[in-house]
């Protein structure tokens, strides 16, 4: 058949796919070489009996058996599909089936993603025979360059899981050896890592038992793109912004909890004396912040904002100062009635609201800077807000906490891209020993009133009244970090966040 002559059909989505016949369009899920019958995951839109590895079945005198969804069939077959000697087998038929060769058409995935992907997921699963571990192991991918991975790591080891297995494998099939040939209690993924884009990990780990969190730490509709087809709705997803989960569920997303962040545990510092507390009364306040996040540019290459929805974006940053009625990311996708996924035309949404929230930022900066703020962050802010001077960024493991405490406050300011959300700032500036001041998030709605009343700054002409008020009572000032401190010591560690998950995917 030529490329002119393909048929398509309508994915998921309703986007056309072009179905191609050629042998290399099936996947060998299971070896063949010595097996007598063979196994066909779909049929494709030509003649499967052409197909090598199914007349090498018929020469050896073995069976041809077959499976494939009711609305394929009838769109590419309208007759029906029947050959002498064929079987055609349902989805738990095929799973219990031993000794045939197994080979799936990869874009029957795409045409009908909930029934293949789970068939697909127990037939891979069906070949990793593993013994449950001695000492319950979990599986963690990526590395300590890694967002977060160090932290769960060593709460993971903590709370008496181990070892802890970080490898990525490239496909399903090299689960085993990535767990190192023992079932893991569960997995946890930050923002997809490990996951591949078909979900054919996930339908593995699932077939296997293994319950599987996904953590979305960054805008969770800036991560999914990565996943092609919709298994992720049937994980269990946690977010760091709350204000996610009505378009998360409105998508199909089954099982969805807020997952805040928390104190990571190398910023721990002792509690300043009231002598080091009247010193540090009298030091400069700080922001902490890059003016663009990594690669920026390249992300939102293909993403544009029409100008004018633009301009009023930014007046209203200028207007307001809670990120709730600012030009966030929600009010940008629905002013641009994106779709937030599949696809990258959620990146429209995104772009606006970074735009906003540079802005924004630079704003309280410039409200910062006659009251002595100084600046730690790349060099663009020298070119956002006249007068500053930045400081060069810190290394997060090495000398941050020191300049978290070396301050008479630190100001956080939440991105627009989660804009209930808390950063990191919000829990480690005081376990280093210092004092936030923060934008008023709705993410401070999980700390008690009296915590969160004398740090929320509900204007950006607030700054310098609680500033002077801070430094004329400095035994005020330590008594809110000790309150904090002992507030985040007793609920918000990441020992108290991997909790939480193991109870809601009941690991």
């Amino acid at each position: 058949m030529s490329a002119t002559a393909r048929p398509r059909l309508p994915d998921f989505a309703g986007r056309p796919v072009s179905l191609p016949d050629t042998p290399g369009t099936w996947e060998e899920l299971r070896p063949g070489s010595d097996c007598r019958d063979v196994l066909l995951l779909g049929l494709g839109p030509g003649n499967p009996q052409e197909l090598p590895f199914v007349r090498a079945a018929v020469e050896r005198g073995g069976t041809v058996f077959w499976v494939e969804d009711d609305q394929t069939l009838s769109r590419l077959r309208p007759d029906g599909f029947a050959h002498p000697g064929w079987r055609r087998l349902t989805p738990g038929e095929a799973v219990r089936l031993s000794g045939a060769a197994v080979y799936l058409y990869r874009p029957s995935l795409r045409l009908a993603p909930d029934f293949w992907g789970p068939l697909a997921g127990r037939i891979e699963a069906e070949a990793a025979s593993l013994p449950g571990a001695p000492a319950p192991t979990v599986w963690l991918p990526g590395d300590e360059t890694q967002l977060l991975h160090r932290e769960l790591r060593t709460s993971l080891e903590e709370a008496g899981f181990s070892p802890v297995c970080d490898v990525a494998p490239a496909a399903a099939a090299d689960l085993p050896n990535a767990w190192g040939g023992r079932l893991p209690a569960f997995a946890l993924s930050v923002n997809l890592r490990g996951m591949d884009a078909d979900g054919r990990i996930f339908h593995a780990c699932r077939a296997l038992g293994v319950p599987v969190a996904l953590w979305f730490v960054d805008d969770p509709w800036h991560v999914l793109p990565q996943a092609r087809l919709p298994w992720w709705r049937e994980a269990h997803l946690f977010v760091t912004d709350a204000s996610f989960i009505p378009g998360l569920t409105k998508y199909g997303a089954q099982s969805v909890h807020p997952l805040p962040l928390a104190v990571a545990p190398h910023m721990w510092r002792p509690l300043p004396d009231a002598a080091e507390a009247g010193r540090l009364a009298l030091l400069a306040p700080r922001f902490v912040g890059r003016a663009a996040f990594p690669a920026r540019e390249r992300f939102f290459a293909a993403a544009r904002v029409p100008g004018e929805l633009l301009a009023h974006g930014l007046a209203l940053t200028d207007e307001n100062a809670e990120p709730a009625r600012q030009a966030n990311f929600h009010w940008w996708a629905e002013r641009l009635h994106v779709r937030l996924w599949p696809g990258h035309e959620v990146r429209a949404a995104g772009l606006g609201a970074e735009r906003c929230a540079q802005a924004n930022r630079a704003r309280w900066i410039a409200a910062g800077l006659p009251l002595g703020l100084r600046v730690t962050g790349d060099a663009l802010w020298r070119e956002l807000v006249p007068g500053c001077e930045p400081e060069a960024p810190v290394d997060y493991y090495g000398s941050l906490p020191t300049l978290y405490r070396e301050a008479s406050a630190v100001l956080n300011v939440t991105s627009l891209l989660l804009p209930e959300s808390l950063s990191q700032r919000h829990f480690d500036v005081w376990a280093a020993g210092g004092l936030l001041l923060s934008d008023a998030t709705k993410g401070l709605d999980i700390f008690p009133d009296e915590l969160t009343a004398p740090i929320t700054l509900t204007s950006r002409a607030k700054l310098g009244p609680r500033l002077a008020s801070l430094a004329a009572n400095p035994q005020h000032a330590r008594d809110l970090r000790q309150a904090w401190r002992e507030h985040l010591r007793a609920s918000h560690t990441y020992g108290h966040r991997l909790a939480f998950i193991r109870e809601k995917i009941g690991a």
